[in-house]
């Protein structure tokens, strides 16, 4: 027995258990400085490989904009037909001369874009020595009435006289507001909205080899009518009501009385009111 002036309190002994995946991760540690070394040989591998190819890169960009092989000889425009080649290249700012990888065929690209007549626009490099301009121009389909002597296509863009060589040729639309138009805009009114979309139907339809379209009055956007010049169908200044809705089923009616009741009976059409079931016809 050990005397009391000997006795000392002993520590408890603690015991570790290690798993293998601990182990194994203190195995494989990479030490902080080797890895500080592989991440800078990377990173100056990396540097090295970009400045060398910053350094071909602009030795390929002075010998592209100077070699004499890449200077635009010849600006090639289609599509063009109101617009003369002469003008779509001064309005496009492309000059010959320069070096075609200088040309700005964006900002040419947006300028033409920006004409009332022309609907797409496309400017490309055609390598070594050409550029090529692809326009496609917008067509009128209609004189507006009003104070201004204006034209517009489908979607409803205001064109100037001069784009058309013979606008009395073009259906006349009346009934809208067009006093504060300008060449270039798009009117949204209601009345022009719904007459082109009839117009537009006519034209696509067997209609447009029965008669033609005279006039339209969209005075009121929701009672559109037709006045047709007279053809082998149809008397001088007929009128077909087609109201405000439903244009290609109603219009589809109108051929149906065009091709059967008129041959039947052999006479024309004076007025015809597409909006009723029971469709009353007036010869």
């Amino acid at each position: 027995m050990m005397p009391r002036g000997s006795w000392k309190k002993k520590k408890p002994i603690r015991l570790f258990v290690m798993n293998a995946r601990v182990l194994k991760k203190r195995k494989n540690h990479t030490p902080f400085f080797s890895f500080r070394g592989t991440k800078a040989m990377k990173l100056a591998l990396a540097l090295t490989v970009l400045a060398a190819c910053g350094f071909s890169g602009s030795e390929i960009s002075r010998y592209l904009l100077s070699d004499p092989k890449y200077t635009v000889t010849d600006i090639v425009v289609r599509g063009n037909e109101k617009l003369s080649e002469e003008e779509v290249i001064r309005l496009s700012m492309l000059v010959k001369g320069e070096n075609i990888f200088r040309a700005r065929i964006y900002r040419a690209k947006n300028r033409l874009c920006k004409l009332s007549l022309v609907k797409h626009a496309s400017v490309s490099r055609q390598m070594p020595d050409t550029i090529l301009i692809e326009v496609v121009e917008r067509s009128p389909k209609a004189r507006l009435a009003g104070p201004k002597n204006v034209l517009a296509d489908y979607s409803g863009v205001i064109l100037p006289i001069p784009c058309c060589s013979d606008p009395e040729q073009l259906p006349l639309i009346v009934g809208l507001n067009t006093a504060r138009l300008s060449v270039g805009e798009k009117c949204s009114q209601p009345g022009l909205t719904r007459a082109m979309q009839v117009l537009r139907l006519w034209q696509a339809s067997p209609l447009s080899g029965v008669a033609e379209v005279d006039g339209i009055d969209s005075s009121r956007p929701d009672d559109i009518r037709l006045y047709l010049r007279e053809s082998a169908y149809t008397g001088d200044g007929c009128e077909v009501r087609v109201g405000g809705d439903d244009f290609p089923h109603r219009l589809a009616k109108l051929h149906t009385i065009l091709k059967s009741v008129v041959e039947k009976h052999a006479k024309k059409i004076r007025s015809v009111d597409l909006t009723l079931e029971n469709v009353p016809v007036r010869f």
